[in-house]
């Protein structure tokens, strides 16, 4: 994952990402719990990032499972402590992964940064153990295009575009991730999707005011956007009279065959 432009090192990082996760993780935990997840599994958390799910995961097994939680930067993640966790500097188009040792496995907004997140979704697949489940969570930012303001969606594109550049991938994909799981061998396989309601000054266009922050230069460099349109848009995400819909959340799972 050379040239990953979300550094988990920059200084703003962890506040960003706590954002993500106060919008994210209450999902994220529904479905793992309605798949099963209880005392005993062993699960890996490929992308930790900040490390709110592994931290979730290792109360949920208790001191009879372990969860593995990767990251190509484990910056964030160094500083927990639970007697059940294990954190590796990972990264999953590169490193191998242990072949079926886990009975979840997991994933978030990571897939979209991969120039082959197919391969990537194949190397988690056979970490399964027989019987295991897959829940991979993406992003997919389709409903901006529905916003009345220009100005918003051209930020959005140009966003989007700029933090997934390195990888040649794009942000309004994942409506294809059911289709690719569905030919993965697995059985079981479901999906559901969401969308966030932004409303400006809210966590959510917090999020993406920070994440802007942390782009600025590549996109200014990149031509993605002018200055002066970015700061209109960084103005417009801190509005209260600004409403829009952030990304489609695209949420897939399957069990790996008991057989």
């Amino acid at each position: 994952m050379s040239g990953y432009a979300l550094d988990n090192s920059w200084n703003q990082a962890n506040r960003r990402l706590a954002l993500l996760e106060q919008l994210l993780d209450p999902m994220t935990m529904r479905r793992l719990t309605a798949l099963g997840l209880g005392p005993g599994a062993r699960c890996l958390e490929v992308g930790a990032g900040g490390g709110s799910v592994a931290r979730w995961l290792c109360a949920q097994v208790g001191p009879s499972g372990h969860v593995v939680a990767t990251d190509i930067n484990t910056a964030l993640l160094d500083g927990l402590e639970h007697p059940n966790l294990e954190t590796r500097t990972h990264d999953i188009m590169a490193d191998p992964l242990p072949p079926a040792e886990f009975d979840f496995v997991h994933t978030r907004w990571l897939l979209h940064h991969l120039p082959e997140p197919e391969r990537a979704v194949r190397r988690m697949v056979e970490a399964l153990k027989p019987g295991g489940w897959l829940l991979l969570e993406e992003v997919d930012f389709f409903p901006v295009h529905t916003s009345s303001s220009g100005l918003y969606r051209d930020f959005m594109v140009a966003l989007t575009d700029t933090v997934v550049k390195a990888s040649g991938r794009d942000c309004f994909w994942a409506r294809a991730l059911p289709q690719m799981v569905a030919t993965m061998g697995l059985e079981r396989v479901g999906g559901e999707g969401d969308f966030s309601v932004i409303q400006g000054g809210s966590p959510v266009a917090e999020f993406f005011a920070l994440t802007a922050d942390q782009m600025r230069e590549r996109m200014l460099s990149s031509g993605a956007m002018s200055g002066e349109r970015l700061d209109e848009a960084l103005l417009l995400l801190k509005s209260p009279d600004f409403w829009g819909f952030g990304g489609g959340g695209v949420a897939v799972w399957g069990q790996r065959s008991p057989a």
